[in-house]
């Protein structure tokens, strides 16, 4: 009489749940190609190699079952799944940051990597300078700037102390309104001396007005009074405020600079401020993370001290 088969084990039997992910580096190294947009960089900020980078994403798009990344001219696009996966696991790298804190509070120094979101003009010409004179006093510090006119989300810790022109309104964030500024209309004094100072919107012949490319911005807001009868014609476009900065001062155009950035250069001269301002607010905000790490608690105490030195004058002239 043939033997009965034996019943399968049902738990034995069962297939797996779904990819099993044996290796925490695949996901180090698909974090930092998504961010970095190539093997390359994503290797120099990982501090491996581009060969390595790639056999990581490779193997995490078998266990997947389908590609992350389509490759592009100079570039990885990531794919919906890249998005959707970068969404559950980019928490992991803000964890990593703490960790690395954690440790350096157990040896009472500033070691470890403070991210800072700031606006393009602010980096260049308030954080950059005064992270340099930072990473001189703290050997051990790291500091990385994301350089952005478009803010970052502090909760999804994209940065972890973040310069902004507006009142932050997520809960669960550290605030700090550290002075005012505002936006006013200058040109180059050679400018001026070629055309005179106009009396109103009215362009001098020969000069231009730069502006926005894709970031569309409003021109009421800005102005006082009537609006300008005609449509003001940009005839430079870019979302690159410094290089709109760098046309007005070879002595060709008009653009809106902030007043206290504007003050720094002797030659440029503010047009028509009667009739085109807008006040802005400056904050520091940081995550709840601040009060726990030291190395970010010196960076905002900088921050907070250069920002309210440089924007003392400006804000006793400016709405509180």
């Amino acid at each position: 009489m043939p033997e009965r088969a034996r019943s399968a084990d049902p738990v034995q039997a069962a297939p797996p749940a779904g990819p099993q992910l044996a290796d925490w580096n695949l996901l180090r190294s698909f974090i930092a190609v998504y961010e970095a947009g190539t093997l390359t960089e994503a290797a120099r900020r990982l501090a491996t190699t581009q060969p390595s980078v790639g056999r990581h994403v490779r193997e995490l798009e078998i266990a997947l079952g389908e590609a992350l990344f389509v490759r592009q001219p100079g570039r990885l696009k990531p794919t919906e799944r890249a998005h959707a996966l970068h969404g559950v696991v980019s928490s992991m790298k803000a964890s990593a940051r703490e960790a690395e804190r954690l440790f350096a509070g157990a040896h009472h120094g500033l070691v470890g990597t403070v991210r800072i979101a700031v606006s393009e003009v602010y980096a260049t010409h308030v954080v950059a300078p005064l992270v340099a004179r930072m990473l001189e006093e703290q050997p051990e510090l790291e500091i990385e700037l994301s350089v952005s006119n478009r803010p970052e989300n502090l909760l999804r810790r994209e940065a972890d102390i973040a310069v902004r022109f507006f009142r932050p309104e997520q809960d669960g964030l550290i605030t700090m309104h550290v002075g005012n500024t505002e936006l006013g209309l200058y040109a180059h004094e050679s400018l001026l001396q070629r055309h005179g100072e106009p009396a109103g919107f009215e362009i001098p012949e020969g000069a231009f007005v730069a502006g926005f490319d894709r970031e569309a911005t409003p021109l009421a807001p800005m102005v006082r009074g009537e609006l300008p009868t005609r449509p003001i014609r940009f005839r430079l476009r870019t979302d690159a405020i410094l290089a709109r900065h760098a046309a007005v001062e070879a002595g060709m155009g008009i653009a809106a600079y902030l007043v206290d950035v504007a003050a720094a250069n002797p030659c440029l001269r503010r047009l028509l401020p009667e009739r085109f301002s807008q006040k802005q607010e400056v904050w520091l905000c940081a995550h709840d993370e601040l009060r726990r790490s030291a190395s970010m608690r010196y960076v905002w105490n900088q921050l907070e001290q250069a920002l309210r030195a440089r924007l003392a004058p400006a804000s006793a002239g400016t709405v509180p």
